[in-house]
């Protein structure tokens, strides 16, 4: 075979190829998106109040002084906890004991003086009663002894004052607690009433809120004033952690605001809450039982009650399929589903937002639709 007759094989062969390379290539498909996706199941849905505020001690207790004196010394460190009746601080007694004896004296010279008018007074009783004595003289007589025993009676009160002074000066608490706040120093001179300790009683604290009257009414408001009703709190110094309480004390007259403040009450017993921290309570006032339900996670429109909103559900053939429901009660974690879905299909809760109606997709399953309800419907509060 010549050359010519080999390169234009060549060519030909070449020519070949690049025709057959020209076809064009089928694209293969796109990878299927990886989505978070929950059960649509039947469960009960708790219908809640949610309230917030910051706690409060249940008795917060000023103690006052009740001499006026300097202060000697102070027997208790801040923060420390104290038992009734144990001393807390002592005034200077000096001019109270001086005050005391003095009021002494004068007690014993007073009754000595009524002792001496009172036998002057029976003598000329005697004389008047036999004519010797005139009516002025005896009505003189009668003043003096009254005028000397209404002063015995006022030495009395001055010398019982005295003592008891004496016995203020050793200042105790009234009530058992913790020292939380301190207003004096020593050396500070206290005049009567200025105060001295805050003794908090931390066994119990409440959180304190407000409510509307419209939230009120969805309470049992009876059953609240005769026994109280179960509430959870949540504080946020403590996340994940939930604290059982009574809403036992609604304040019977509104605010300002037209509000009613609410108290959850719990039990404190290792202070291991304190006040000021801020909470959140949850009052659950009706639970909806066996209904249809999927997580707020799935929606993809504003939450209204009884209209439609928007849901991916994933087909039998792993689409997602962009789906119409109704809604009925809502609270803070899940939504009833009045019509559009069925008990037992899967609805998107992560990675909807990248989603589009058909669009394959690699499901993650989680074992249920939502896990028990922790937050309630909100309340009108402030």
């Amino acid at each position: 075979m010549t050359p010519f007759h080999l390169s234009f094989g060549v060519m030909a062969a070449l020519l070949l190829v690049g025709g057959c390379s020209g076809k064009k290539e089928s694209k293969p498909p796109a990878p299927p998106t990886k989505v978070g996706v929950a059960t649509v199941e039947r469960a009960p849905i708790e219908r809640s109040l949610h309230i917030s505020g910051p706690l409060r001690f249940t008795a917060n207790t000023t103690v006052s002084a009740e001499v006026a004196a300097q202060v000697k010394s102070i027997v208790v460190q801040d923060g420390q906890a104290v038992e009734q009746g144990q001393l807390l601080l002592v005034f200077d007694d000096v001019t109270i004991n001086e005050n005391a004896i003095h009021a002494a004296s004068t007690l014993q010279k007073d009754e000595a003086t009524l002792a001496f008018l009172k036998g002057e007074y029976e003598k000329n009783l005697k004389l008047f009663e036999k004519g010797s004595v005139s009516h002025t003289m005896h009505d003189q007589k009668l003043s003096e002894l009254k005028a000397s025993s209404a002063q015995v009676e006022m030495d009395r009160a001055v010398l019982a004052k005295a003592m008891e002074d004496m016995k203020r000066t050793r200042v105790k608490s009234p009530v058992k607690g913790r020292i939380s706040k301190r207003f004096v120093e020593k050396g500070d001179w206290v005049t009567v009433g200025g105060k001295l300790f805050q003794v908090s009683d931390y066994s119990k604290i409440y959180l304190e809120a407000h409510l509307s009257d419209v939230d009120l009414a969805k309470l049992d408001l009876r059953e609240v004033f005769r026994s109280g009703q179960d509430a959870e709190v949540y504080v946020d110094s403590y996340p994940g952690k939930v604290f059982n309480g009574r809403l036992t004390y609604i304040e019977p007259v509104a605010n300002e605001q037209k509000l009613f403040q609410v108290r959850i009450y719990m039990d404190n017993p290792e202070m291991t809450l304190l006040q000021g921290m801020f909470a959140r309570g949850r009052i659950t006032y009706d639970t909806l039982k066996d209904v249809l339900r999927i997580p707020l996670a799935a929606l993809l429109d504003q939450i209204r009650n009884n209209e439609q909103n928007s849901v991916f559900v994933v087909g039998p053939d792993q689409k997602a399929v962009l789906t119409r429901i109704k809604l009925g009660t809502t609270n803070r974690q899940s939504a009833q589903v009045l019509g559009g879905l069925e008990e037992g299909q899967l609805v998107v809760v992560n990675g909807k937002e990248i989603l589009t109606s058909g669009q394959l997709v690699e499901q993650e399953t989680r074992p249920s639709a939502l896990i028990p309800d922790q937050v309630g419907q909100e309340a009108s509060v402030r």
